[in-house]
């Protein structure tokens, strides 16, 4: 685990494994990383055990909150309690996302 992360060495970290997110920071109090959606891409995720904060650094499109569809773009931070299905969808460009998670 490094201390300091630059955003584009982690999506070039996505790129080369082929997913949609990467978590750059694992240890047992805390998960975050970065998640990019790019156009037409489906988000995957499953609901949380524990609450969850997102920032998006990059883009917009919507996320769905429990069935409701919310506008988001950069500079947009949401929370999501745990248990609660989200999942990010509607953008035209890459949408790119900061996640952070506690611990369970």
């Amino acid at each position: 685990m490094k201390n300091i992360n630059e955003v584009h060495d982690v999506l070039c970290e996505i790129d080369k494994r082929g997913g949609y997110f990467l978590d750059f920071i694992t240890t047992r109090h805390i998960q975050a990383g970065i998640l990019r959606l790019q156009a037409g891409d489906n988000d995957t995720q499953e609901p949380h055990s524990v609450d969850e904060v997102y920032y998006v650094i990059q883009g917009n499109g919507f996320i769905n909150l429990d069935g409701k569809n919310y506008a988001i773009k950069q500079g947009t931070s949401i929370f999501v309690a745990a248990g609660t299905e989200h999942r990010f969808h509607g953008n035209v460009e890459d949408l790119v996302v900061f996640y952070a998670l506690g611990s369970g």
